[in-house]
């Protein structure tokens, strides 16, 4: 959370809207305050983080994948993501997998032998096949690193949604409770050193906004539901 005065669309709203009573001295202020910690250790965000999770899943397994298939090729290695990601396959398909799996695993034992071979044992035979496997092996490093410093920026990004969406569901639950409680202010607590007026700790309700169900949420005064 990256809150230090939430709130600020309720502050100037409250007023711009609530009357002044003037009676010799300006009223007080009811300030609201909020412990943004505690909301973000504590605020059920479940639906929320559910793409984010499934995102990075889906990233880290075919980065697992990859990892294990260094030596196919580029159609090779397009075919076994394809086999992969269906969730039925024919027989022959399955035959395709183990031939896959066959490939990887002989190139590796290959290329292990041709690296542990002195030079003047090789066959020009040998040095264009170590050649060609040290390339291949290469590539799918290469691969490997595009596809985790893809998954850094996709996963960034979902990460920003992420907490924009969290904000804007913390931000209109304390709306909520500050409307109802009829607050000019709401400050996080680490923001507040001193304030001529009442102040009200509105964590607890706050957090019981954002933990209750969609469908038992409280409505607000215009008898809609808080939007989360």
């Amino acid at each position: 959370m990256r809150w230090v005065i939430v709130g600020l669309a309720v502050t100037v709203l409250a007023l711009l809207c609530r009357p002044w009573q003037v009676s010799g001295s300006v009223q007080g202020w009811q300030v609201g305050v909020i412990d943004s910690a505690r909301i973000g250790r504590e605020g059920q965000f479940t639906d929320l983080r559910r793409t984010y999770d499934e995102q990075r899943r889906a990233y880290l397994e075919l980065i697992n994948l990859r990892q294990n298939y260094l030596m196919l090729t580029g159609l090779e290695w397009a075919d076994l993501r394809r086999l992969v990601s269906k969730p039925q396959r024919s027989r022959q398909e399955d035959e395709r997998l183990q031939q896959l799996r066959r490939l990887e695993l002989e190139r590796e034992a290959e290329l292990q032998r041709l690296q542990q071979t002195p030079p003047a044992q090789m066959s020009p035979a040998d040095r264009a096949r170590l050649e060609e496997l040290t390339r291949l092996w290469k590539e799918g490093r290469e691969d490997l690193t595009r596809l985790r410093e893809l998954m850094e920026e996709e996963l960034r990004r979902v990460e920003a949604e992420l907490n924009k969406a969290v904000d804007e569901k913390v931000r209109a639950a304390i709306q909520a409770i500050a409307a109802q409680q009829g607050l000019d202010f709401v400050l996080d607590k680490s923001a507040l050193y001193f304030v001529r007026g009442q102040v009200v700790d509105i964590t607890d309700a706050v957090l019981k906004t954002l933990n209750t169900p969609e469908s038992a949420a409280p409505t607000s005064p215009q008898g809609k539901k808080a939007d989360k």
